[in-house]
């Protein structure tokens, strides 16, 4: 299959370029992600309460390698052999339980969604003179607030763009 448009897969969705998903309907999401064949990279918001913890467990859910520490110039080292080694891939990033992680650490938080559309939008990583690979990246956070997008038939509350 052809890389999805995500907002005409999901028509429910508002939000971009990161896609807030509700919960309730993760099973779309997931269908979405299997159907178009996506190399699926699931992170645990619950986890990810510190600078350190949400590293640590982007290091965990992507292979980095031991010396991967909480910085994002190692970020960028790891995530350049990733790209690498997964050129030409796409690529879907599924953050579960991100308002844990908002939570404990919401400026970590920012950071991590930050660091994922530098990804997406071919800011990072920094590669090699010469080195053209690439991935097709998309950003999933899923939560349980208003703000996460749903159908309509299932609204419990303002929610925003």
């Amino acid at each position: 299959m052809s890389r999805p448009h995500v907002r005409t897969e999901l028509p429910w969705l508002r939000s971009g370029p990161i896609h807030k998903v509700h919960t309730s309907v993760v099973g779309e999401m997931d269908a979405l992600i299997e159907r178009a064949g996506y190399l699926r990279i699931d992170l645990d918001g619950s986890v990810m309460t510190s600078r350190a913890a949400a590293h640590a467990e982007i290091g965990r859910a992507l292979g980095f390698p031991d010396w991967y520490g909480p910085s994002w110039d190692g970020f960028n080292d790891c995530m350049g052999h990733f790209v690498i080694e997964h050129d030409g891939a796409l690529v879907a990033i599924v953050v579960n339980d991100v308002e844990a992680a908002a939570g404990a650490a919401p400026v970590t938080a920012i950071e991590v969604g930050w660091g994922f559309l530098e990804v997406k939008f071919g800011v990072i990583p920094t590669l090699g003179a010469g080195q053209t690979a690439t991935i097709d990246l998309d950003v999933f956070m899923v939560g349980d607030g208003p703000d996460f997008d749903r159908p309509p038939s299932l609204d419990v509350g303002p929610q925003n763009s």
